[in-house]
This record gives C-alpha cells, sequence and structure tokens, in this order.
C-alpha cells in the first residue's frame, strides 16, 4: 500500500506519451480526458503520501519530474497546435525548468521549502484546469483562450517569484529558517 503514490506518479509518467499522441492526431477529447487522469493522479498522490505516511524518497524525486514533465510535454503540444499563443507556453516551461532546477538542488541538500505551497498548488490547479478545457473545447472564443493562458503565465510566474526570495535568503545564509529539513517531506509540497 505505501507504494501507491509513487505507482500514480509512475501512472502519470506513463499516460505523457499517449497524451501527445492523442493531441498529434487531433483526437482532443481523449487528449483531454487522459490530462484530465493525468491531473487527478497528481492530486491523489500527493493526498495519499501525507494522509497514511507514504511518503518515500523515490516519490520526493520522482512526484516535481512527473509534474514538470507532463505540464511541459502538455506546453510544447500546445504551441504545436496553438502556435499564435506559442509565448505563453515558453513562459511556462520556462518557469518548470526554473523550479525542477531549485527542487533538485534542494531535494540534493535534504532539505524542504516552508513557502509558496498556497500558490503552487493554486498555478497547478489553474493550469491543468485551463489546458483541458482548452484542449476540450478548441474552438471557444479567443478572449477565453488568452484569459486562460495569461492566468496561467500570471500564476506561473508569481509562484516562481515566491520561492526566489527565500532561496536568495538561502543562499546569503544556510542556516536560514525559511528552509527546514527536521519535517517529514511530502510528495507534492
Amino acid at each position: 500500500m505505501k507504494n501507491i503514490p509513487n505507482i500514480l506518479t509512475l501512472l502519470r509518467i506513463a499516460l505523457i506519451p499517449f497524451f501527445v499522441w492523442q493531441i498529434a492526431v487531433g483526437n482532443n477529447l481523449v487528449a483531454g480526458l487522459i490530462l484530465l487522469v493525468s491531473s487527478l493522479t497528481d492530486l491523489f498522490d500527493g493526498y495519499l503520501a501525507r494522509k497514511f505516511s507514504w511518503v518515500s524518497d523515490l516519490g520526493k524525486v520522482l512526484d516535481p519530474i512527473a509534474d514538470k514533465l507532463t505540464q511541459s510535454a502538455v506546453s510544447v503540444m500546445l504551441i504545436v497546435v496553438l502556435r499564435k499563443y506559442w509565448y505563453f507556453f515558453a513562459i511556462i516551461i520556462i518557469k518548470d525548468f526554473f523550479i525542477l532546477l531549485l527542487g533538485s538542488k534542494m531535494i540534493k541538500q535534504g532539505l524542504k521549502f516552508k513557502g509558496a505551497k498556497f500558490i503552487g498548488k493554486a498555478t497547478t490547479f489553474v493550469y491543468y484546469g485551463g489546458m483541458i478545457f482548452i484542449i476540450l473545447f478548441p474552438n471557444v472564443n479567443e478572449w477565453i483562450k488568452i484569459s486562460i493562458l495569461s492566468l496561467s503565465v500570471l500564476l506561473s510566474i508569481a509562484t516562481a517569484a515566491a520561492y526566489l526570495p527565500e532561496y536568495f535568503r538561502y543562499i546569503k545564509d544556510p542556516n536560514n529558517s525559511c528552509w527546514d529539513d527536521s519535517e517529514p517531506k511530502t510528495d507534492n509540497d
């Protein structure tokens, strides 16, 4: 039972090529449903890990990688489909890469970041919800698409910005209280 969160995370990674394939062949309904399942596995793996203390070292590494791989695959494929909005997705991909690098450094040092949890979760929720909507309703009004993409980008930038001050404080003082290695680390913090 303890491996269920990791299995869900691996399922999320395994769904990526199927999502890419369905978008590539223009099957938006199936692609949207795959992305919905993927987003639900993201929700449940962290919930189960925290609720039942099924946190694992593998999950601490694998979950953020699965998040960034999934979101990057979605963004790249939507660049292909929605070419005129490529810059929105490029910003999201750059933010994901930045967060992945920062998270990797944290994990390598055995640290857990205390801040920006809510904004990170809100960003993920808006991103998945917005992209699922755009995929399922490709002919929706352009202003709705632009609004969804703008909100996703603004939240992505806010998420990255929320991590930066604390990270720079840590660089200046590694004993800074913004970092905490005394609490158990969870899959989706």
